[in-house]
């Protein structure tokens, strides 16, 4: 604040948090998904750069596996099935998805997407980093050039928690951002995307128009800017 830079005691991964919460969320469940299997791949960053940072739980998969996503993911009730390139990193490898792109795809399509979709029979990958989640869903596209392509939901354990907890798929989980297809995860969850599609088109028309809510106060901004009057915090 005041043009200082303000650094916390404590910086806690998003993923941590859910996993924290994850049995109040659980709470908050509508939709069963006891019959969705889930591939997990866990970040490299959050567990392999600094694993004594790493959340292990002895009743996640014996404690063999970092509980992140894992956890949050049985709280809900799906099946969570191991697969055997679960360690491998997503193909992004922090400096790959730039110098060896073409290293990048046929990682995450040989060695992570295929495996789970082909061994695991999975429904869905979880994952809870912006770049593996990325990189495994919007490289599977490169699979059709070959002659067996994949197709694998890739979502945030975030988003998938948010789904069956009622979220709307496209308007809140803005599961239309991914290149993967979505729509048999929502047959298999029981949810009418097309129904929830043709919702979000016609919100999407009243943007254009100026007619939406906003949770966003821009007279709240920290740093000056067009438009911006300083009001008084809330008690």
């Amino acid at each position: 604040m005041d043009g200082k830079l303000l650094i916390p005691e404590e910086v806690v991964h998003y993923s941590e948090w859910l996993h924290v919460m994850r049995g109040r969320i659980a709470e908050r469940q509508v939709i069963d998904c006891s019959h969705v299997r889930a591939t997990i791949h866990p970040a490299c960053h959050v567990y392999k750069m600094v694993p004594e940072d790493a959340i292990y739980d002895d009743g996640i998969l014996e404690g063999n596996r970092v509980a992140v996503s894992t956890g949050i993911m049985q709280a809900l009730g799906t099946q969570v099935i191991d697969y055997r390139t679960w360690y491998d990193c997503c193909g992004f490898g922090f400096r790959h998805i730039i110098s060896e792109r073409e290293f990048t795809r046929s990682f995450a399509i040989d060695r992570k997407i295929r495996v789970a979709q082909e061994e695991a029979r999975a429904d869905v990958m979880i994952g809870h980093d912006t770049g593996c989640i990325t990189t495994l869903d919007k490289n599977q596209w490169i699979s059709r050039a070959g002659d067996k392509p994949v197709d694998l939901p890739v979502l945030a354990d975030a988003q998938f928690a948010a789904l069956v907890c009622g979220a709307h798929p496209y308007k809140i989980v803005q599961s239309h951002w991914h290149a993967s297809s979505t729509e048999k995860l929502f047959d298999k969850l029981g949810i009418d995307w097309q129904a929830k599609k043709a919702e979000f088109e016609a919100y999407l028309k009243e943007v254009a128009a100026g007619k939406f809510e906003s949770l966003y106060d821009p007279r709240r901004m920290i740093t000056s800017g067009p438009g911006f009057k300083r009001i008084a915090p809330t008690p």
